[in-house]
């Protein structure tokens, strides 16, 4: 039996309101933790049944999804329907779906991976079969429109103390009703506050806020782990590499990898929380501005302050894949199969706060496949991130965007994705000058400051510079050479190779000097010198 969610993303971010996107993160963790626990006591059932002396298995349970096994078609049916159904009536919008695969003989690990692998393969024909959420809420009669998502309105309601009264949808009342309940799960996940006992919710409540009404910029941040899919698929040759063998031992050995990962993922998070929070830069009350959305699978969807998206993210990189090759259920897995480590890609979406958060969504999970090429370049044991800061209001779409930085004679004035971490062998040597601490460096040297606390490079200066990128490599370099004859060697971090701010690379020139440009002040920690 599977269950799954489709269109998470858009449920949890197609409202503008912090509140309601928070809400709407708490609604989809409920199926996997408190409506599955409730499912299971409906048959006499719990997480530690097993099938050999119960009527349920659980194997996987998490980022919206559920694999189990039961012993007839019948519970598999109930326990669908006792999730779809708490789904329905107490997060509307979200879509839920299960099947309940064929029977099959308890005969081997590849006879168990078979029957679960044909069992995911229903799942999409079962779920267009059926009207999607969006067929729940019809326009007709006319009803007012919910003001943070467009859908027909239920009722009239205040969303937060102080508010004015506005209408919203089912959808969206539902989403605030759990609000409270979720900044109490939102502080287990983040840890203790610096040492302290317990994280306030009135310190979220803060963080929510700065982060729907304060904050200039906004970031969306969406992590995504490298080959997961695959080694899940090779899990039955792998298993069977170590005399593994049993449809038991497979139940088993998927179940410690899912929770493996899951593990990593959260261990990697809190830790970079608590790291952040202790260096005491760009806090709220005490608090990172960070709300962990998805945190699930090897997933990871975040909205924070601009000012620390880009730092925060290229820490929880490089500690998510220590994590995963120091764990046993996963590094250990990998290397006893010859299989590469595990690592991970991420898309930062940098946008204005009123800036709506479905594009802004979308464009940081464009930037994430776009991160994802360092797994052709470099292998899936490598970590990269790619990022964009949006100065525009119109829809982003990263074709264009990236179109609008690639000159007519091909050259590209930008250089991502960024190489988090050791690029490792590289013989076509695509990461030079791409790696993380190049950016690094870039920005220091646009930062640095004089005596007087002035920028060594003025903000005319720097302008003309980037107007020259967009002439073209001579016009560029000619303005570049005319700065280092004024400022000396203050600027020479910028320079690529041969005292021009280019490199080739396969044909093809790339300067990295306009991501800096774009990283100056969201790079936490490169202030001047």
């Amino acid at each position: 039996m599977v269950i799954g969610t489709s269109g998470t993303q858009r449920f949890i971010f197609e409202s503008t309101k912090r509140r309601e996107n928070v809400g709407a993160s708490h609604l989809v963790t409920r199926i996997e933790e408190t409506w599955l626990d409730d499912a299971l006591l409906q048959l006499e059932a719990s997480r530690t049944s097993r099938i050999r002396t119960g009527p349920v298995e659980i194997v996987t349970a998490n980022a919206g999804g559920i694999t189990a096994l039961v012993r007839d078609p019948g519970l598999g049916r109930t326990l669908v329907a006792a999730i779809t159904g708490r789904a329905l009536r107490d997060a509307p919008g979200l879509d839920v779906c299960g099947v309940v695969g064929p029977a099959f003989d308890w005969d081997g690990a590849n006879v168990l991976a078979d029957a679960l692998h044909r069992a995911r393969a229903k799942l999409p024909t079962v779920r267009l079969a059926h009207p999607g959420p969006q067929a729940r809420f019809p326009g007709l009669p006319i009803a007012a429109q919910c003001t943070s998502s467009g859908l027909p309105a239920q009722s009239i309601i205040r969303p937060a103390p102080g508010e004015e009264s506005q209408p919203r949808s089912a959808a969206g009342v539902a989403k605030l009703e759990v609000f409270e309940p979720a900044l109490v799960r939102l502080a287990e996940k983040m840890g203790p506050l610096r040492g302290e006992a317990n994280r306030t919710r009135a310190g979220l409540r803060t963080v929510v806020e700065h982060l729907g009404e304060r904050a200039d910029w906004v970031a969306v941040v969406h992590v995504d782990g490298n080959g997961l899919g695959r080694v899940f698929q090779n899990l039955p040759s792998v298993m069977r590499s170590q005399g593994r063998t049993t449809a038991e031992e497979y139940a088993d050995g998927l179940r410690d990898l899912s929770q493996g990962v899951d593990e990593c993922v959260e261990k990697a998070f809190r830790t970079t929380v608590a790291e952040f929070e202790t260096s005491g830069e760009s806090l709220v009350d005490g608090h990172l501005p960070l709300l962990p959305l998805v945190l699930g699978g090897d997933d990871l969807t975040v909205i924070c302050d601009g000012a620390v998206a880009l730092s925060f993210t290229e820490r929880y990189l490089t500690l998510f894949k220590e994590c995963a090759q120091n764990d046993e259920r996963v590094g250990s897995l990998l290397r006893q199969a010859g299989e590469p480590a595990l690592g991970a890609c991420a898309g930062v979406a940098i946008v204005k706060r009123q800036y709506p958060f479905r594009s802004a969504v979308a464009l940081a999970e464009a930037l994430t496949q776009e991160a994802k090429s360092v797994k052709v370049k470099l292998g899936p044991d490598r970590c990269a991130l790619s990022f964009h800061v949006l100065y525009e209001s119109a829809a982003a779409d990263l074709a264009r965007l990236r179109g609008g930085t690639t000159l007519a004679d091909g050259t590209r004035l930008t250089a991502q994705p960024y190489v988090v971490g050791d690029p490792g062998p590289d013989p076509e040597g695509w990461s030079r000058h791409r790696r993380w601490n190049d950016l690094r460096r870039r920005v220091r040297a646009l930062s640095r400051t004089n005596a007087d606390g002035d920028r060594v490079l003025a903000g005319g200066q720097a302008h003309d510079l980037r107007s020259g990128l967009f002439v073209g490599k001579d016009v560029a370099d000619s303005r570049f050479s005319l700065l280092t004859t004024r400022l000396g060697g203050v600027v020479t971090d910028l320079v690529a190779e041969e005292r021009s701010l280019f490199w080739t690379y396969d044909g093809v020139a790339y300067t990295g000097l306009l991501d800096a440009m774009d990283a100056v002040g969201f790079l936490a920690g490169e202030g001047g010198e």
